[in-house]
């Protein structure tokens, strides 16, 4: 199977982020007289997959606070952390422009398909990414740098079809007048690896234009010592084999280190009750929960993943230090940051 197809079959598996992100704990209670309508029960069984009854439950014990009923069907082991990114997905198109050691990747919304396969429609996310990449100087620091969509919107759009040169923000306006359809750009970004290389990959790219598609992901890799083009070009195909991960695993952090102090508490709070609540003797509810971490950090957290594109799936961990040796000279390969977009999402 091509590594293409594999990560294509991946994406299909997996789901995409959900309009609500991990809070602390919150005590749950019973309000009197609420009762969950079906369409939160069906926008819960579509985040979660959970059992019918256990997301009426749910919503029910937490008054109808979509979060709180998350976090009750975590607690109750009928959802898991990665369950929270969801299942339904935005209309729209991600395009990337990308060189060995430097990356635009930029985001445009629409409402359908049909508008998404308008190759007018690709041509402009296509120029718009263009336009940030060259535009946007290069950042003093590696790793991942949000574009403001204020400044992007003003620079000068480089369309290749010898229309008149506009912005950004006037050729999204033509745009929206032409296909009739609420357009938006949702978000960009520069990648950049100072010593390193970048890598891109772009999953279900557009004919016309193969820089454009319905995913998209960038990561910067960083080497402890510099590279001569023998190097960069044997850490490349590691760093687009990992792009290609990203894009089909959709990890939220680079490593544990990277998670935010109350999404771990919030996910340590809500292993310990399950723990306890499985019969588990106190003294060895510390131990348990350690254990659950590490398989969190695995659904979460980039280096800890399985390599879904590289043989035998090892860590994404043991991939980079293979690919320190492939380099050579005792270097050390570590994940800068990166970028993962998907359609309008």
């Amino acid at each position: 199977m091509s590594l293409a197809r594999l990560v294509a079959r991946q994406a299909l598996r997996r789901p995409v982020p959900a309009p609500f992100a991990l809070r602390g704990p919150a005590p749950l209670v019973v309000l009197r007289g609420f009762a969950a309508n079906m369409e939160q029960i069906k926008a819960l069984r579509v985040q979660t997959a959970a059992p019918v009854g256990d997301c009426k439950k749910a919503i029910d014990a937490s008054g109808g606070d979509m979060q709180l009923a998350f976090e009750w069907l975590r607690k109750r082991g009928a959802a898991k952390a990665s369950d929270l990114e969801g299942r339904a997905a935005a209309e729209g198109l991600v395009a990337v422009v990308a060189t060995d050691h430097e990356a635009a990747v930029l985001q445009v919304a629409c409402e359908t398909d049909f508008s998404s396969r308008n190759e007018t429609f690709q041509a402009f996310a296509a120029a718009a990414a263009q336009a940030s990449f060259d535009r946007v100087p290069l950042p003093p620091a590696p790793g991942v740098h949000p574009i403001t969509l204020e400044a992007l919107l003003k620079m000068p759009l480089g369309l290749t079809d010898g229309s008149p040169a506009v912005s950004v923000g006037d050729g999204l306006a033509e745009l929206v007048g032409k296909i009739r359809e609420n357009i938006s750009v949702k978000a960009a970004a520069k990648v950049v690896a100072l010593q390193g290389v970048v890598g891109a990959y772009v999953h279900g790219a557009a004919p016309a234009h193969p820089t454009v598609g319905t995913a998209a992901a960038v990561v910067s890799l960083a080497s402890s010592a510099p590279l001569d083009a023998a190097g960069v070009a044997a850490l490349k195909p590691y760093a687009k084999r990992l792009a290609m991960h990203i894009v089909a695993a959709k990890p939220r952090y680079v490593d544990e280190t990277s998670i935010p102090e109350a999404a771990l508490a919030s996910e340590r709070a809500i292993l310990t009750e399950q723990a306890l609540a499985s019969g588990k003797k106190p003294e060895f509810v510390d131990k348990m929960v350690d254990g659950r971490l590490k398989k969190f950090y695995a659904e979460v957290a980039l280096v800890h993943q399985p390599h879904m594109v590289e043989p035998d799936a090892p860590s994404v961990s043991a991939v980079l230090r293979a690919a320190g040796q492939a380099v050579g000279g005792g270097i050390t390969v570590t994940v800068e940051g990166f970028a993962l977009y998907q359609g309008g999402k």
